[in-house]
């Protein structure tokens, strides 16, 4: 057997034709018919195999090359975003990538088996694998990445997706992968018996999607949304490399872009919070170490100060936190620091969440990737925080701060609503994704702000994001978008970012319709290799005492 017919499985077409409606599916393209039909040439694909032991074969085979496929077209800003600065680049795209395209292996394998050992039925097996292997990604300890799941991908039509409410976007991801399911059982009917024979899987499949969206559609004519707070966003669109190279440069410039974009807002616009973006004052440490005799930044505290005292607001703003560990030693942070006027830094909310290796370096000493540039992270993870409460023209509001891509969790999000959060405030660095020229930008500056529409539509809370390179924008609690800025263009603007008083199912309950799909994959496999077990000890052995393997045995 060749290298080719060892990696490449038989009959890849589908494969390949799966994995490129896959990547159309997600931002910047969100064709909303691939959401539905995208996984269907891969589910047809694994029909088609035969129930034995090679055909499995051919299903981890086959579930590999269209994850590397798919992924590969998803993720591909993992090499954009840091080809520019190393060329380790390539080695941060390629490792996620493998990764992933074997996960999927997983779950094309354990699909094959459970459906080859019980005949349980395809629009049940495959929605509860997919997902399963979605709850994997995402629950990955340090290295979790739950980016751009399959119920990502209809966050460019809100109106469809209200259901999030009651199951998140995973639940989404499993409604996906069942339509996906019973379009290709429906397929296969009529190849098989023709016209006739698409009856039921039409019938299933037109109450499949209509429960989820007259739902959504209810929801979006009767939720009562309410105004906040009056939000400023500024995005001083300072480039990545002046960044990296000299930060109180970067700090300096970012200060002189403001001054230049809220110059018509004293005295004209009203406001209640300013947002400004993620490391924004990134040149020192804001927070005094007195084990190092350190005061602390106070030229920076005093110019946000300034700020907010100028607009008569309260800020919110990106910075690099420490915690002085005595010694000496101090524990640094990628932190959002939240200003009052008249009485300076009054909370510091530490990013949870961190990106692995750039920010916290997982499992490992950070020492062993210090000399891999843009690698050897050894940011401290911080702690759970309640909402920050801002006062407001009516009263108060409180809002939940997330850090860069911490807007993929919903666990944050929830935890957030569940203790009293009015909205959401997501501040972000996507600089690292591109440059201004086109032929630079990647597509991660459409995914990454894409996930907030999820995160508001699954808690009901607007959300207001400040992007340093943009996309800056308002989310209300039904998922509209308003107030999107340009990429790698100083903006700012003023907005009401909208609240509801309800607690979703969702917030209440987190993601069951996840969680029990991965206990049932979890079961499934145990009872086929269970099965399998015992079929080998009851199969007929040969004179010298092995097992005859019988020309007829399932995968």
């Amino acid at each position: 057997m060749n290298w080719r017919a060892r990696i490449v499985p038989e009959r890849a077409g589908p494969l390949l034709l799966g994995g490129v409606l896959m990547g159309l599916a997600h931002p910047p393209f969100h064709l909303l018919v691939t959401s539905f039909v995208a996984l269907v040439p891969f589910i047809v694909w694994l029909e088609g195999l035969p129930a034995t032991a090679e055909g499995r074969r051919q299903a981890r085979k086959g579930g590999f090359l269209f994850g590397l496929v798919y992924y590969t077209l998803v993720l591909y800003w993992l090499l954009v975003a840091l080809v520019f600065y190393t060329w380790w680049a390539f080695f941060a795209f390629l490792a996620p990538i493998l990764i992933l395209a074997t996960f999927m292996s997983w779950v094309a394998g354990g699909i094959h088996l459970v459906r080859a050992r019980f005949g349980w039925p395809l629009q049940l097996v495959f929605p509860v694998f997919w997902t399963a292997g979605e709850v994997l990604r995402a629950h990955l300890l340090d290295v979790s990445f739950p980016w751009m799941q399959l119920g990502d991908t209809l966050s460019a039509y809100p109106v469809l997706v209200g259901a999030a409410d009651l199951v998140g976007s995973r639940g989404l991801s499993f409604w996906l992968a069942l339509a996906n399911a019973l379009v290709a059982s429906g397929f296969l009917a009529y190849r098989a018996g023709g016209w006739r024979a698409l009856r039921r899987p039409a019938a299933g499949l037109l109450l499949v999607l209509a429960l989820p969206i007259a739902y959504s559609v209810a929801r979006w004519q009767t939720l009562e949304v309410r105004p906040a707070a009056r939000v400023g966003v500024v995005q001083p669109n300072v480039p990545q490399h002046l960044r990296n190279t000299d930060r109180a440069a970067s700090t300096d410039s970012a200060f002189r872009s403001t001054a230049t974009l809220i110059s018509a807002w004293p005295g004209r616009e009203r406001m209640d919070l300013v947002i400004f973006p993620e490391t924004m004052l990134a040149g020192r440490f804001m927070d005094s170490l007195p084990s190092f005799d350190y005061p602390g930044w106070p030229d920076a505290r005093n110019r946000v100060t300034g700020i907010g005292e100028m607009l008569d607001a309260e800020v919110a703003v990106g910075g690099v936190g420490a915690a002085d560990l005595g010694n000496p030693e101090y524990q640094p942070y990628n932190s959002a620091y939240h200003f009052r006027p008249g009485e300076g830094i009054v909370n510091r909310y530490d990013k949870r969440f961190l990106v692995p290796f750039v920010e916290r370096v997982p499992f490992m000493p950070p020492a062993w990737f210090q000399a891999i540039p843009y690698a050897g992270g050894n940011f401290g993870i911080g702690e759970w925080q309640a909402p920050v409460e801002v006062a407001t023209e009516d009263g108060s509001a409180a809002y939940g701060t997330m850090i860069c891509y911490e807007s993929i969790f919903s666990p944050l999000a929830r935890h957030y609503r569940r203790n009293g959060a009015d909205f959401l405030v997501n501040i972000t660095n996507d600089s690292w994704f591109g440059r201004d020229a086109w032929w630079s930008r990647s597509s991660a500056l459409w995914q990454h702000p894409a996930h907030l529409v999820m995160r508001s539509i699954e808690t009901r809370m607007g959300a207001a994001r400040s992007g340093n390179t943009g996309i800056s924008k308002i989310v209300d609690p039904l998922g509209r978008v308003s107030h999107r800025t340009e990429l790698f263009a100083p903006a700012s603007f003023v907005a009401d970012v909208s609240t509801t008083d309800e607690l979703t199912v969702y917030v209440r309950l987190g993601d069951v319709v996840g969680t029990l799909a991965a206990l049932a994959a979890l079961l499934a496999l145990g009872a086929s290799f269970l099965k399998d077990r015992t079929r080998r000890g009851r199969a007929p052995r040969s004179a010298s005492g092995e097992t005859v393997d019988q020309a007829s045995g399932s995968a």
